[in-house]
């Protein structure tokens, strides 16, 4: 089954919370699922075991550093490019 995710990682109390959100980044990228950086969210794409095992192994080398709050939002079924580039047209 495939899924679709949108992610956000809040490293608590650091001055600089840069390096541990590009380090989360380049440990989802490890699992070759897709991933796309916003501004205010990761979304991402691929089979379930992988996004679950990408995002497990990510959180835990980011809760190593430090404490971390990790937002997660999962959907299967998600539109098709097509239908969002219909719903996003001006």
């Amino acid at each position: 089954m495939d899924i679709t995710f949108q992610v956000s990682l809040y490293p608590i109390a650091k001055e600089d919370f840069k390096t541990p959100i590009n380090n989360f980044i380049a440990e989802l990228k490890k699992e070759k699922i897709g991933v796309t950086v916003h501004e205010t969210s990761t979304i991402g794409s691929g089979g379930i075991d992988k996004v679950f095992s990408a995002l497990k192994n990510a959180y835990a080398a980011a809760a190593r550093k430090g404490d971390t709050v990790m937002v997660l939002t999962v959907v299967s079924g998600s539109p098709t490019k097509e239908e969002l580039d219909t719903l996003n047209a001006k």
